[in-house]
Protein backbone atom coordinates (compact mmCIF):
# COMPACT_ATOMS: atom_id res chain seq x y z
CA UNK A 1 0.00 0.00 0.00
CA UNK A 2 0.63 3.78 -0.56
CA UNK A 3 0.63 6.18 2.03
CA UNK A 4 0.41 9.70 1.00
CA UNK A 5 0.21 12.56 3.82
CA UNK A 6 1.04 16.23 3.54
CA UNK A 7 3.33 17.42 6.39
CA UNK A 8 4.34 20.78 4.95
CA UNK A 9 3.98 22.27 1.57
CA UNK A 10 4.23 19.14 -0.53
CA UNK A 11 2.60 15.69 -0.40
CA UNK A 12 4.79 12.81 0.91
CA UNK A 13 4.34 8.67 1.13
CA UNK A 14 5.27 5.71 2.44
CA UNK A 15 5.18 1.94 1.14
CA UNK A 16 3.73 -0.07 3.79
CA UNK A 17 2.39 -3.76 3.81
CA UNK A 18 -0.56 -3.29 6.22
CA UNK A 19 -1.60 -0.82 8.55
CA UNK A 20 -3.49 -0.42 11.86
CA UNK A 21 -5.66 2.72 12.27
CA UNK A 22 -5.97 4.88 16.09
CA UNK A 23 -7.67 7.68 16.99
CA UNK A 24 -4.91 9.94 16.62
CA UNK A 25 -3.09 8.47 12.97
CA UNK A 26 -2.30 5.47 11.38
CA UNK A 27 0.59 3.28 12.30
CA UNK A 28 2.60 1.30 9.30
CA UNK A 29 3.87 -1.99 9.27
CA UNK A 30 6.40 -3.93 6.87
CA UNK A 31 5.95 -7.58 5.42
CA UNK A 32 7.44 -8.99 8.79
CA UNK A 33 4.69 -6.66 10.84
CA UNK A 34 6.90 -4.32 12.14
CA UNK A 35 6.19 -0.66 12.51
CA UNK A 36 7.77 1.73 9.76
CA UNK A 37 6.06 4.85 10.42
CA UNK A 38 3.30 6.64 11.88
CA UNK A 39 1.11 9.34 10.12
CA UNK A 40 -0.76 11.96 12.37
CA UNK A 41 -4.76 11.98 10.80
CA UNK A 42 -4.26 15.43 10.41
CA UNK A 43 -2.25 15.11 7.82
CA UNK A 44 -3.17 11.97 6.32
CA UNK A 45 -4.20 12.20 2.69
CA UNK A 46 -5.19 8.95 1.34
CA UNK A 47 -4.17 5.54 2.06
CA UNK A 48 -4.43 3.79 -2.00
CA UNK A 49 -3.15 -0.12 -3.03
CA UNK A 50 -0.74 -0.81 -5.44
CA UNK A 51 -1.34 -2.81 -8.24
CA UNK A 52 -2.88 -5.62 -7.87
CA UNK A 53 -3.08 -5.42 -3.91
CA UNK A 54 -6.97 -5.73 -2.62
CA UNK A 55 -7.98 -4.20 0.11
CA UNK A 56 -9.68 -6.59 2.89
CA UNK A 57 -12.50 -4.48 4.78
CA UNK A 58 -13.15 -5.83 8.50
CA UNK A 59 -17.23 -6.19 7.55
CA UNK A 60 -16.45 -6.87 3.81
CA UNK A 61 -17.51 -3.31 2.98
CA UNK A 62 -15.55 0.03 2.58
CA UNK A 63 -16.34 2.11 5.19
CA UNK A 64 -18.97 4.81 4.02
CA UNK A 65 -17.39 8.57 4.00
CA UNK A 66 -18.54 10.96 6.59
CA UNK A 67 -20.38 13.64 4.93
CA UNK A 68 -18.10 16.50 5.98
CA UNK A 69 -14.89 14.71 3.87
CA UNK A 70 -15.23 16.45 1.21
CA UNK A 71 -11.71 16.99 0.78
CA UNK A 72 -9.94 16.63 -2.53
CA UNK A 73 -6.11 15.69 -2.48
CA UNK A 74 -5.27 18.35 -4.58
CA UNK A 75 -6.75 21.56 -2.42
CA UNK A 76 -4.46 23.03 -0.58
Amino acid sequence: MKVVYKPGNTYEEINCFDFREYEQGVVLHNEEGYNIGYVPHDILSHIEPHDGERLEFEDGQPPEPDADDEYDEYDE
